[in-house]
């Protein structure tokens, strides 16, 4: 989804230019030049000019003349970075994917080798049967804590992910997409009301952190010599699409960081919990007693539990239930440490 996101801010396809400045009646003005300036250097809005009905109070939200020496600026020059900053979480999202498969190492998939089939009949193949049976009882068995943990290290580093984005995204925005998708759907419901500071009463979250029109001076020297400040307006057509891209990435991450949290405490709980892992396994099957489910989670680690349990979602049921009843008929040796 990010690199789509990045794909669309930098078509020009769809929006042209990322920047068009106003040059007004000079003629000598280099209209490439001016665009070029205003973007590098960046563009501004003025809070005073936030409230009040564009086209009445103001030509557009956040632009009109200063009304005092005191009136603060919004400066935007994060326009320049969107892009990368997009492309940068992409590869930061893909990371713990990357990082389980280099140490899954396709062990799950080795194991279930055509295991998977609906239609297995009872007595499936001495083969394959031999081969679990023999993996799980020889040098193989409570040897799994460190591949369950590097997993749940994974889930740990989405939540470190999702979360880290929501701050790295702040910064980005200079505070303020911390609050962006509650002011973006409080102003949706009310208008009329927002949940901003009260100088900013009734405008809309878009149009301020994300102008699709905004000033810049554009600083250049006389015929004699002396420096001239030229007022531009600038109209920025990419905001159109980012103002959507970051609410989305708003709610998108808020909920990413939840289910996270979740799936955290939920491994935590596992982990520390036999009877949970017993109640999963025999949810699972269905179909298989209590008794050897319980049998397996007292002896195995939570490691060998872990692999039993990916198996169960990769094998035919009828496989597994075999399985687990075959290992608990052989639990002689002592529990693992």
């Amino acid at each position: 989804m990010l690199f789509m996101f990045t794909l669309m801010v930098t078509s020009k396809q769809f929006f042209g230019e990322p920047m068009h400045c106003m040059s007004g009646s000079d003629k000598d003005d280099n209209k490439d030049a001016i665009n070029n300036y205003c973007w590098i250097y960046g563009t501004y809005t003025l809070k005073s000019q936030l409230n009040g009905i564009e086209g009445k109070h103001m030509v557009y939200a956040g632009v009109g003349p200063s009304l005092n020496k005191n009136d603060d600026q919004i400066e935007h020059t994060y326009y320049q970075w969107v892009c990368f900053v997009l492309l940068g979480q992409a590869f930061m999202f893909y990371i713990p994917h990357y990082l389980w498969k280099s140490w899954e190492g396709g062990r799950v998939r080795d194991l279930s080798a055509n295991l998977s089939f609906p239609i297995v009949s009872k007595d499936w193949s001495d083969g394959p049967r031999h081969q679990l049976l023999a993996y799980f009882n020889d040098y193989n068995t409570c040897t799994h804590n460190m591949y369950a943990l590097r997993f749940a290290f994974c889930e740990f580093l989405n939540l470190a992910n999702a979360i880290g984005q929501i701050f790295l995204l702040d910064i980005f925005l200079d505070g303020s997409f911390r609050d962006y998708g509650t002011a973006v759907a409080s102003f949706t419901h009310h208008p009329r009301l927002s949940t901003d500071m009260k100088d900013f009463v009734s405008v809309n979250p878009m149009d301020k952190f994300f102008p699709k029109v905004t000033k810049c001076w554009f600083r250049s020297y006389g015929p004699s010599g002396t420096i001239q400040f030229k007022d531009r307006l600038c109209v920025l057509p990419l905001n159109v699409i980012n103002e959507k891209i970051f609410v989305i990435l708003w709610f998108w991450l808020v909920i990413l960081a939840l289910l996270s949290a979740l799936a955290v405490l939920f491994r935590i709980l596992i982990f520390c919990t036999p009877a949970l892992r017993t109640y999963i396994l025999t949810a699972r099957l269905r179909r298989i007693k209590r008794s050897p489910v319980s049998k397996i989670v007292k002896h195995y680690s939570f490691g060998d539990w872990f692999v039993l349990y990916l198996l169960s979602k990769n094998i035919n049921q009828i496989v597994c239930i075999d399985l687990i009843k075959e290992l608990a008929k052989d639990l002689h040796w002592t529990e693992c440490v």
